[in-house]
């Protein structure tokens, strides 16, 4: 079996790679196409030079008439060019000028559509990623940094494009080497083996060098994740930062991690640079030794064949030249890879936590939602979930108590399909709630969070996220009324069209809450799940968020984390959870009756 080289492998792995994330390399075939001619019409040129060379030696080109194809030519030509060696040289540089303008628009429309075909493929590439991680499960990004995910959708796509894109300037100059290569094996076939023999030399040359580029570029893709992960870190917490005061240090985790990737690129470039310089070194003392066999041939043959030998010195020193580009394939291959593996990752399915959903489109809740024997754990962690069995009544109000980390937002993220649950773990009237559609499921769920996920854009987006549907200003400013946000909004100096900042930075903890409301209230779903915000709000606040919270459970079926003495008051039923276990249940009187846990925690108002 014949050993595949790495530059096989290399080869196939980048082809492994467009197939993978969904680009076709159909794509690039007109550029390459047009590369190939090109490099037709580059030799071609370079054929002609040889008549017109033996004819300038010479002093006469009528033996231009007798080679086949030129003969014709000169034959259709107008009368004038077939008369003078004056009008023969003339005719010949003209089709020599020709075959290199022809080249040139040639190779500049390859160049033109293949980077057309590289915007193509990075903006295809950021597409499918992002596709991707929307269709990741939560979990997925539990466990992976923003920044990273980031650099990979951002940067990365953006390296292997221009990678990509030197590749295609590589590949035209092997298309011309070909073509050199072939009018050298014309001319001489016993030198043109022993220049053909010398390029494993070169290759061999610089081997361990592209190694290692190899391996610098998959510690630069790692590096640049780093630096991702640490720009999102800072930035995303920089109110931590000013009040801890570590300005210094960030900045100088900052510069660390930006030094790293600038010592990594710096050794990069320093070794792809030492590609050329090999490859030239050894083309110079291949090209003395070819001048030197040459001049001996030409004093044994006689001057009949200088001409012939002193092209053939040009195309050996352009072949050199062109070998010397072509080797940037290679470079350009060792390049992708650390890039090309951390975009790979994104398109393996392992640990993305995929929540497959039924074929039953969710229509409502007739009965009830019932927890069975529910256990959950996450990945490589102890149980969070053990043996929960409770119900949740139609239009009525389940409020869940318990301590931080009982696992009460497990339950809302299993509900809601955040996280794969076990079979029949949970059930709508009697349906195992892995049956429906996500989309249909989530389209049938309100979520409140208890830390508003709001975005830095306008109030009107943000209030209107998810709808399908136009809402005109008056029905948004009725659910603004319902939600105790009217009078802020006709404060506000562009009312629904103000942005109000990343992660509505802008507004005030009661009224983040109170957009997130508005938000359930325009969706109008028949089931709502409520985290409540630990957070103390003052007496006035307090009042406009209960009363919206009340405008928005009306005739729902409301389950909800609750963390208010209001709340709890008004709940139908009230679940304790804690340690993962299912407590006890029951009305408010029920359960102060029965003086269990839920008990103690009235007792001491402490519902966390």
């Amino acid at each position: 079996m014949v050993k595949k080289t790495r530059f096989y492998l290399n080869v196939v792995r980048l082809i492994q790679f467009f197939h993978k994330v969904d680009v076709r390399l159909s794509h690039f075939i007109l550029p390459l196409v047009l590369s190939l001619g090109a490099a037709l019409f580059e030799g071609i040129s370079i054929t002609l030079l040889i008549p017109t060379v033996r004819g300038i030696i010479k002093m006469d080109f009528s033996f231009v008439k007798e080679i086949p194809i030129l003969k014709n030519i000169v034959a259709q030509a107008p009368q004038m060019f077939a008369v003078t060696n004056t009008s023969i040289f003339v005719l010949l540089l003209a089709m020599i000028a020709a075959a290199a303008i022809t080249k040139n628009i040639l190779q500049y429309l390859s160049a033109v559509g293949m980077a057309h075909q590289v915007r193509k493929l990075s903006n295809q590439l950021r597409k499918n990623i992002f596709k991707r991680y929307l269709s990741f499960g939560k979990q997925y990004f539990d466990y992976n940094n923003t920044g990273s995910l980031n650099q990979v959708l951002i940067g990365f796509t953006n390296a292997v494009a221009s990678q990509v894109m030197i590749l295609e300037s590589s590949l035209t100059s092997v298309f011309i080497l070909v073509a050199y290569l072939v009018i050298m094996l014309v001319i001489s076939w016993k030198l043109t083996i022993f220049v053909m023999l010398i390029f494993p030399l070169v290759a061999y040359s610089s081997k361990w060098v592209i190694e290692k580029i190899k391996k610098s570029s998959m510690i630069w893709a790692e590096a640049h994740t780093i630096l991702g992960r640490r720009i999102f870190n800072t930035l995303s917490g920089i109110l931590l930062v000013k009040a801890y005061v570590t300005e210094d240090s960030e900045e100088e985790q900052f510069n660390d991690a930006s030094n790293a990737i600038k010592e990594l690129e710096s050794n990069i470039d320093k070794k792809r640079c030492l590609v050329p310089l090999v490859h030239e070194i050894i083309a110079l003392v291949m090209l003395l030794l070819f001048i030197a066999a040459i001049a001996f041939l030409v004093v044994k043959k006689g001057s009949g064949d200088v001409a012939i030998f002193a092209v053939y010195i040009i195309i050996v020193r352009r072949v050199f030249t062109y070998s010397k580009e072509s080797s940037s394939v290679r470079v350009s291959l060792a390049n992708m890879e650390g890039p090309m593996r951390n975009i790979l990752k994104v398109f393996d399915d392992q640990d993305k936590f995929f929540v497959i959903g039924g074929k039953k489109e969710f229509k409502g809740i007739n009965k009830s939602i019932e927890f069975n024997h529910l256990n959950f754990s996450y990945k490589k962690r102890a149980q969070i979930l053990k043996d929960i069995s409770f119900s949740v009544e139609k239009d009525e109000m389940t409020a869940m108590v318990g301590p931080t980390g009982a696992g009460k937002t497990t339950l809302i993220n299993l509900i809601l399909r955040f996280y794969d649950c076990p079979s029949s773990a949970i059930l709508v009237d009697g349906i195992d709630i892995r049956e429906f559609t996500v989309k249909s499921l989530r389209a049938g769920i309100a979520l409140v969070n208890q830390e508003p996920l709001l975005f830095n854009d306008t109030l009107r987006k943000n209030m209107t996220y998810g709808l399908k549907r136009e809402c005109p200003d008056e029905e948004l400013m009725t659910i603004a009324e319902k939600a105790r946000l009217h009078e802020f909004i006709l404060k506000l100096p562009k009312r629904l069209d103000t942005v109000i900042g990343d992660r509505g930075v802008q507004l005030s903890g009661g009224e983040k809450q109170r957009v997130s409301i508005a938000r359930a209230l325009l969706k109008d779903s028949e089931i709502l799940i409520l985290d409540e915000a630990t957070s103390s709000l003052d007496t006035h606040t307090e009042k406009l968020l209960q009363e919206a919270v009340g405008q928005l459970i009306k005739g729902r079926t409301t389950i909800t984390i609750a963390h208010r003495l209001s709340t709890i008051k008004n709940a139908d039923k009230i679940v304790v959870i804690e340690d993962g276990r299912f407590v006890e249940q029951g009305s408010l009187n029920q359960l102060l009756k029965e003086k269990g846990k839920f008990y103690r925690y009235w007792e001491e108002q402490k519902f966390y």
